[in-house]
């Protein structure tokens, strides 16, 4: 097989054996890819820093026949954001979408625009945005790009606008509905005050850095990272950790 090419960011990685690393990239150009970098661990004079999480790389690799696994041959940095993550709640947050990306990125597939949103926002949070609406903001595009999230603005059952009162995702439905047609919770659910709902309309329509700045009414990114978890957890059948390593770090609970 050639060697292929792509840019890519660093997702994880862990050792293989006493020399090796097994690493996760979500590349430009072929979704997610899993691969080998020989002598990682031993020397650092061939990969150096460079497979650190959140590293954008110039990749190099080459796909082995019957193997999940392909051979790293090279990860040139091209951009660090290294130093985002010393603070331990801001590399808890970004650790959070580091593995939420490791979760939905389409594995061997094309995903470029999944990658720009992932580097869009994280050079955004380098460049002031605050860590709330920027990890909600890669939460929900992160819903909205593979296709999961749910209506936010009409209600599931009657179509009733919900932007004036709010609604609650009704798990159960797998949408949003008004308090019409659910007045109170259930077992679950996501209750989503109009607030939430105005914040998720400006993340959806404005680009992470438009952000930077930008205030939210108290109280309406919480409800956006309930909703978050909630689909996660429907979705994958499992609880991230990096999420309960944050609400540990921050002493707050579900």
């Amino acid at each position: 097989m050639p060697m292929r090419e792509t840019e890519a960011m660093v997702l994880r990685s862990h050792p293989l054996g006493e020399s090796d690393r097994i690493v996760t990239f979500l590349t430009r150009s072929s979704g997610k890819v899993r691969g080998v970098a020989k002598g990682a661990r031993r020397s650092r004079r061939r990969f150096g820093s460079n497979l650190e999480p959140l590293s954008r790389v110039r990749l190099s690799y080459f796909e082995r026949e019957g193997s999940e696994l392909a051979r790293i041959e090279g990860a040139d940095l091209l951009e660090s954001f290294y130093r985002l993550q010393e603070e331990p709640e801001r590399g808890a947050v970004l650790a959070c979408m580091a593995e939420v990306a490791d979760a939905f990125a389409r594995e061997q597939q094309e995903d470029e625009p999944y990658f720009r949103l992932l580097h869009a926002v994280l050079r955004a949070i380098r460049d002031g945005l605050d860590l709330g609406p920027g990890a909600r903001y890669f939460e929900i595009w992160t819903l909205r790009l593979h296709g999961v999230l749910p209506p936010l603005t009409v209600c599931e059952r009657c179509g009733g606008d919900l932007t004036a009162r709010g609604g609650i995702y009704h798990r159960r439905e797998g949408g949003v509905v008004c308090r019409r047609c659910v007045p109170g919770s259930t077992p679950g659910s996501v209750m989503l005050p109009k607030g939430a709902l105005a914040a998720a309309a400006a993340i959806l329509k404005d680009a992470p850095a438009a952000l930077i700045g930008r205030s939210f009414a108290p109280g309406a990114l919480g409800p956006l990272q309930g909703l978050a978890e909630a689909l996660f957890f429907d979705l994958t059948e499992r609880r991230f950790k990096s999420y309960e390593v944050l609400r540990a770090l921050r002493g707050t609970s579900r």
